[in-house]
């Protein structure tokens, strides 16, 4: 199996682990095939409109074009839109979803001095920090993880925030200061899941792929991510989203937004039993209805 990845650190091991998993429930081999994304560009602001998908399209397209078999992503980097000839495989089970502050002498957010810089891409992550301490100075910072970690550790930043699943799949997650809770900083929709994509019709590979799928991480992201469909999230839509499924069945969904379609601020909790993936999404939208102030019947129209 040839297994498309980027070339970071944090991509090459998420792909790794996946192909492994694949190789022990097969007993087949698996190559790493290295590709450039628009998003290994480091001086394209994460934030700038017209960049969805920027560390996926050249991943899908090597797909498209049979130059690889199987590509992973974190899957909250993922555009919301389906994608025509693109099947998901599988959503194995999912890492920790908070985000973790990095600082200089590994202070705490309330520790941090006044007028403090920190760095961040995310319009949600400015959006909450800034909530949180309005003292707060906020420029962009890109780079992968050990690159923003180490603008840090080399004072060009007095603080970053980065997904604590990341830092947790290479071995850096001792260099968190502090994991910002739900009620601090609802996480990117998805985040922590990565998702295994391989070409519609490859029967036997979906089969294989299918077997590494974790059914409740696969329906925690899908009403998160139909949050992001329901409120026609952009690039730069500071969204949250994140659920949580009881032993019963029932998923709890919470959903935050700000500075977007005339909604300045909003943060609600919705709860409904699910079964499938029909009924995540159908619970996500109900949130984004919510979130905008209008009913579902009314969101479910707009987006037909």
């Amino acid at each position: 199996m040839r297994l498309g990845t980027r070339a970071s650190l944090l991509a090459r091991t998420q792909s790794a682990t996946v192909g492994d998993a694949w190789s022990t429930a097969t007993g087949a081999a698996w190559e790493e095939v290295l590709i450039t994304t628009a998003g290994d560009d480091t001086t394209v602001p994460l934030s700038q409109p017209g960049q969805p998908g920027v560390f996926v399209s050249a991943l899908r397209a090597a797909l498209l074009a049979g130059e690889v078999d199987v590509i992973v992503h974190s899957f909250k980097d993922l555009p919301s839109a389906p994608a025509i000839g693109i099947h998901l495989a599988a959503v194995p089970e999912r890492e920790d979803a908070r985000d973790a502050l990095v600082s200089k002498g590994n202070l705490k957010l309330d520790q941090l001095p006044e007028g403090a810089l920190l760095g961040t891409s995310s319009p949600r992550r400015a959006q909450r920090m800034l909530a949180l301490r309005p003292d707060l100075r906020i420029e962009p910072i890109r780079g992968n993880v050990d690159t923003r970690i180490r603008k840090v550790r080399d004072g060009e930043y007095d603080a970053t925030i980065l997904a604590i699943a990341g830092m947790k799949r290479i071995g850096r997650e001792k260099e968190a200061a502090q994991i910002l809770t739900i009620d601090q900083l609802v996480p990117a929709p998805a985040q922590g899941a990565l998702a295994i994509e391989c070409r519609q019709g490859d029967r036997n590979l979906m089969d294989q792929l299918k077997v590494l799928g974790h059914k409740q991480s696969l329906l925690r992201s899908a009403a998160e991510r139909a949050v992001l469909i329901g409120v026609e999230a952009e690039c730069t839509t500071a969204v949250g989203a994140y659920a949580e499924i009881d032993k019963k069945g029932e998923l709890t969904l919470v959903a935050e937004l700000a500075d977007h379609k005339g909604v300045e601020y909003e943060r609600l909790s919705v709860s409904g039993m699910v079964k499938d993936r029909a009924d995540a999404h159908a619970l996500g939208l109900v949130a984004a209805a919510a979130l905008l102030g209008r009913s579902s019947a009314d969101l479910n129209a707009e987006l037909s």
